[in-house]
């Protein structure tokens, strides 16, 4: 520095008017922050640099209101309304440096107020576009309004009316609509002949193979009198077909565990309670500690009995205590050899366990039995005694008698036997449920397992006779049933 005062004042002088006049920001760098842009009356109008989201960039705030759009042009589409807008603002106006998009609202009349609710497309560029809405057959509005890169939304332009195309005969001819004509969801009609579905899942309505004749259809709503469960129906064609064929799966009501599955042929006859009279099996999952899993194969499930029947039940235990059972049931005609007096008929039944095989027949009145045990083969001969009376069971609260009131009697070959009906006030059936007991006198000395008939199709119950008189009720398929019918149920009495 000089030493003269003077000469100093005037070296700083020169120095100030060097800083002023070069570059602020020269090899300068935003750390952390940003820098915010202010107009001429002190509002912030943009950020540049590290933003309050964590992001980086230049973020418009803040901004002016863009100018209204030239009303748009708006002709009919098929289920459509197309909507085009040629980039012009009203006033001759110039497009929004900071532009973002072009928003397309439709209403229902002129002077709807554009909303989110009403928001249908945008146009995403300031050079102008065109739109397609779909839309029902009735009149509608088309405003447009700018929006900025700062958020702000300018004046709706005048709303313009159109209402869309019905189909006409050139939409709909054979090869009018293909692949690239469709997009998802937009066929919302009842039917589609001819072609192809790929990919497709239908939801509460029918499929079906044909109109008539032999056809597989796959219907939620089967028609009565089978049961109103999903099913899948095989239709064999017959003119005396009652009820076509059905693959069904079913649970308990009350959604727990009990998965079955059954598969019936198509019914010729209808049995007295208007059920289908159909061979059938059913099959159902085990689950440990809860039940078995079981199948049953029945060449009859009316309950007419007007014919002879073979059924074969198979169930595992319920768990590793448990023992399986296998049974095969044949019975005879009520007319048929063996059935002397129309009470008691001809029929033979197998049964094997893990540690037993038996074979039991009843013909004429007479029994005879072999049971196969490790311990080797036991044989009862025929059997005869003077038959009992018939006595009435002692139903339990909430158990009504039926159409006949439930007897039981020891036959002269020492069979129990049981004949009516009861209805249940509640049907759920559950595990040991009681309904009734025998009189005194007439209790087996072991339980005595046999299967009821009851109202419900592809319902199985077993009926257990137990040493104390009580009968309870167990179901092996299905949980539901409004009465249970003791006719043609028999077992040893001793």
């Amino acid at each position: 520095m000089p030493a003269d005062l003077g000469a100093r004042i005037t070296q700083i002088e020169r120095m100030l008017r060097t800083v002023i006049r070069s570059p602020r920001l020269t090899n300068a760098s935003i750390e952390g922050g940003a820098v915010q842009v202010y107009d001429e009356h002190g509002s912030l109008r943009a950020l540049v640099g590290q933003q309050p989201d964590g992001t980086s960039g230049v973020t418009v705030v803040n901004g002016p209101q863009p100018p209204t759009p030239a009303p748009p042009t708006v002709a009919p589409a098929l289920a459509a309304l197309t909507v085009t807008w040629d980039g012009a603002f009203t006033d001759e106006a110039a497009a929004p440096l900071d532009f973002a998009r072009i928003e397309v609202h439709v209403g229902p009349d002129a002077g709807f107020e554009p909303s989110q609710g009403t928001l249908r497309d945008t146009i995403e560029t300031a050079q102008g576009g065109t739109v397609t809405v779909p839309l029902p057959y009735t009149a509608w509005w088309v405003r447009l309004r700018a929006r900025t890169l700062a958020g702000v939304a300018g004046p709706a332009s005048t709303a313009v009316e159109s209402t869309p195309r019905q189909a006409a005969a050139a939409d709909i001819q054979a090869g009018a609509v293909t692949a690239e004509s469709l997009a998802a969801d937009a066929i919302t009609g009842k039917r589609i002949v001819g072609g192809r579905i790929d990919g497709a899942i239908v939801t509460g309505s029918t499929v079906r193979t044909g109109a008539d004749g032999n056809r597989v259809v796959v219907t939620p709503t089967p028609p009565a009198p089978l049961e109103q469960i999903p099913s899948v129906l095989l239709h064999s064609a017959s003119d005396l077909e009652k009820a076509p064929g059905a693959l069904r799966a079913n649970n308990k009501s009350d959604g727990t565990a009990f998965p079955t599955v059954e598969l019936t042929a198509p019914a010729v006859q209808i049995d007295r309670w208007n059920r289908p009279d159909t061979s059938a099996l059913q099959l159902r999952s085990p689950q440990l500690h809860e039940h078995g899993g079981a199948f049953t194969l029945t060449a009859s499930t009316g309950l007419n009995r007007e014919q002879g029947n073979v059924t074969i039940y198979g169930a595992s235990g319920r768990g590793p205590a448990e023992t399986a059972l296998f049974r095969i049931d044949v019975e005879d005609g009520p007319e048929a050899p063996g059935d002397s007096d129309g009470q008691l008929r001809a029929n033979t039944t197998v049964e094997a366990t893990g540690t037993q095989f038996s074979v039991t027949t009843v013909s004429d009145r007479k029994v005879a039995s072999a049971t196969l045990t490790s311990d080797g083969i036991a044989v009862e001969g025929w059997i005869t005694r003077p038959a009992s009376d018939w006595q009435p069971l002692t139903l339990v609260p909430n158990v009504t008698s039926g159409s006949q009131y439930p007897h039981v009697r020891v036959t002269a070959t020492g069979t129990l036997e049981l004949c009516g009906y009861v209805n249940l006030a509640d049907p759920e059936i559950r595990s040991g449920r009681l309904i009734a007991a025998l009189p005194d006198g007439y209790q087996p000395p072991g339980v005595r397992r046999v299967l009821a008939p009851s109202s419900a199709g592809g319902t199985i119950i077993r009926l257990d006779i137990n040493a104390d008189g009580s009968l309870r009720l167990y179901p092996m398929v299905g949980s539901r049933a409004s009465w249970i019918g003791f006719d043609g149920i028999t077992c040893r009495a001793s």
